[in-house]
């Protein structure tokens, strides 16, 4: 474990040789930007949630076209201005949603049947670009290869259609989905519908764009290092991060062949509304036994359930967490033990405050992940020459983003690591385990912070990275984490929590989540709301 003098040492020197330019170069190129608005909202079907859309399209109160076309409609309306989309299928979603028409026309099923077997018929759906979507680009954001076709589905996506869903498009990631911001030189910049000076997060920055400028209703983007926790949380909208082992990860670019791959590495559910993420999760999972184990639908019985919290990971090298999000967290702890009586407890948890440094080294350390510096697409062992690739960079002759060159650095670096050093942290990261399940059980969740901040300006992510321990370390330890929007801030930008709970309990963590968007309100629109009629 690094010894509290060497973090101050590596804070102080991220803060000198990074912050001082990095703050300067992206906060001038944001006075440069221009902040847009996103379109007014006038279609209602855009605000009905995906299990109100699945009743009406059941029950033939609207059409299944209706509600694909809606759809259709508002991304072309917002993607000139959000840059979400990498590949659309608009036509062949139609034809898809006239199937499902002619379909309800000519055979009677009841509601129930419906219900049972296609929970998600006729509801449109956005999927991250990395994710397998036949026939549909599947690159990643690499330039080289220039273009990569996914030949089959990744086999939550073929769950997801068995359910009835309906994909529309796939949305942009950063190169090799190595940042936490969304941009890579193929599709460009995707942009945050609150302030589009600001990034959307990344990796399923696309998906956070695109769910909450109500672009679409849900969506499947996938969380490494809290890759769909952090746009949940700058998008204003739910995300969560399940337990491994339910939802299958195959088919996804990139990947890795280390076993640890399977644990730390998820597909995340992500939508706007919290009643939708236990029928998002449980479509998504093609073996029903498991989903059985999971009791998604199992009540949770809030008096019964122990509240933990904290506001900080207590590390020396992550930013403060701003006080809005501080008192997020309290205000959501107090609702619990005011309404329901719950048990509460405030608490420090020392092997938090290595977040940062667990998170970096053992998951960057896994064997055999994709990265920039590979010689060949199906070699990952055979490494180009690092500086001659940084000093390509430097000189605009490279083929990778700087991030992508970064993490492939950092990678050659933590594989050196010393034994000693690296058992050490297997075993502080072995206590946090066994300290966190012991804790939470089958009957406790905390209640901990996303990010310290709000969204970042773009570029900002650079001099931020040692702040998504804070997501990172519950991938590491692989326990369910669900990110949940708090509103607004003074600046009209998200802000939100996460909860967390023991491994396979991640009905406690949707049960809250969908208790916190009824007591605070849940998703707030980044644009103006002016209905109009439906026509028939």
């Amino acid at each position: 474990m690094w010894s509290t003098f060497t973090q101050w040492m590596l804070y102080i020197l991220l803060s000198v040789c990074v912050t001082s330019w990095l703050w300067t170069y992206t906060r001038i190129l944001s006075l440069f930007r221009c902040k847009k608005q996103i379109p007014p909202i006038k279609n209602k079907l855009l605000l009905y949630s995906a299990t109100k859309l699945a009743d009406l399209i059941r029950k033939r109160k609207v059409t299944c076209q209706q509600v694909v076309q809606a759809y259709i409609d508002r991304v072309q309306m917002v993607n000139p201005i959000l840059n979400c989309v990498v590949q659309e299928r608009f036509a062949q979603a139609i034809q898809e949603a006239k199937d499902v028409d002619q379909s309800l026309a000519k055979e009677y099923k009841s509601d129930e049947e419906l219900k049972s077997k296609t929970p998600l018929l006729g509801i449109p759906i956005t999927i991250k670009e990395s994710i397998g979507v036949q026939g549909m680009s599947n690159n990643a954001g690499r330039v080289v290869p220039k273009e990569r076709f996914a030949i089959r589905d990744a086999t939550a996506v073929t769950a997801l259609k068995a359910a009835g869903a309906i994909p529309i498009l796939v949305s942009n990631t950063p190169q090799f989905c190595q940042c936490w911001e969304t941009f890579n030189t193929v599709t460009g910049t995707t942009n945050n519908p609150y302030d589009t000076r600001r990034t959307p997060g990344g990796s399923s920055g696309g998906e956070g764009a695109i769910i909450s400028s109500a672009g679409s209703v849900i969506g499947l983007g996938s969380d490494i290092g809290g890759s769909g926790r952090i746009p949940a949380m700058f998008c204003g909208i739910f995300g969560h991060k399940p337990s491994s082992g339910y939802i299958s990860n195959d088919n996804h670019m990139p990947y890795s062949e280390d076993p640890m791959w399977m644990s730390i590495f998820a597909y995340s559910p992500m939508c706007r509304y919290a009643e939708d993420l236990p029928l998002l999760y449980s479509s998504c999972i093609q073996d029903k036994e498991k989903l059985l184990d999971l009791k998604l639908n199992e009540p949770v019985d809030f008096k019964s359930i122990k509240f933990y919290h904290t506001d900080t990971d207590g590390s020396v090298i992550t930013d403060k967490v701003d006080r809005d999000i501080k008192l997020a967290i309290k205000s959501a702890v107090t609702h619990f033990k005011t309404k329901y009586g719950s048990y509460t407890k405030k608490l420090q948890i020392e092997e938090l405050k290595h977040s940062a440094q667990l998170s970096l080294t053992l998951m960057i350390r896994m064997k055999e992940t994709q990265h920039a510096y590979q010689k060949s697409e199906d070699d990952v062992t055979k490494w180009r020459c690092i500086p001659w690739e940084l000093l390509k960079w430097l000189f605009g002759c490279s083929n990778h983003l700087f991030y992508a060159l970064l993490y492939g650095a950092l990678k050659k670096s933590m594989d050196r690591l010393p034994k000693r050093t690296v058992q050490d942290l297997e075993m502080t990261k072995e206590c946090l385990v066994d300290k966190l399940t012991n804790l939470l059980g089958k009957d406790g969740v905390l209640i901990y912070p996303v990010f310290p901040s709000h969204a970042n300006y773009h570029g900002q992510i650079y001099y931020k990275l040692n702040n998504t321990g804070y997501m990172a370390i519950f991938n590491l330890i692989d326990f369910p984490a669900t990110s949940c929007p708090m509103g607004l801030n003074k600046s009209g930008l998200p802000i939100g929590i996460q909860i967390i709970a023991a491994r396979g309990q991640d009905r406690l963590t949707l049960a809250v989540a969908k208790e916190i968007e009824a007591a605070f309100g849940g998703w707030t629109p980044p644009a103006e709301i002016d209905l109009m009629e439906i026509k028939s």
